[in-house]
């Protein structure tokens, strides 16, 4: 147990209690992520920014990543690259439209995230 006050992992399915005995996943992820941490009684959704602000960061970096290993930042052939990444590449018109409105939604989470700490 993480915390003398928390509760121990008592599997009530009996498919959960036999993944526990012979591999104990559950209960570890249990122990390590929900046992009897203190929570704020004013807990609520608005809290989930912070989180949603990192996977949107994440998102940003991994297709932004992706974009310039196909992009070439050269005034003569960058709108050459750009429709070459949104008609040739798989999913690159996809990728580049994750990349364009993931910038927008991480800076309306990032906000949403300090203006709840307001």
């Amino acid at each position: 147990m993480s915390f003398p006050w928390a509760n121990e992992y008592k599997p009530n399915h009996p498919l959960m209690q036999w993944l526990d005995e012979k591999l104990p996943l559950p209960r570890f992820v249990y122990n390590a992520v929900g046992a009897g941490y203190p929570v704020p009684r004013n807990l609520n959704y608005f809290w989930n920014f912070g989180v949603l602000s990192g996977v949107a960061l994440m998102i940003q970096i991994v297709t932004g990543i992706v974009l310039g290993m196909h992009y070439a930042a050269n005034e003569l052939v960058a709108f050459g690259t750009t429709e070459h990444i949104m008609r040739d590449v798989n999913a690159g018109w996809m990728i580049r439209y994750a990349h364009a409105n993931g910038a927008s939604f991480f800076f309306i989470v990032v906000y949403l995230h300090i203006f709840r700490g307001l």
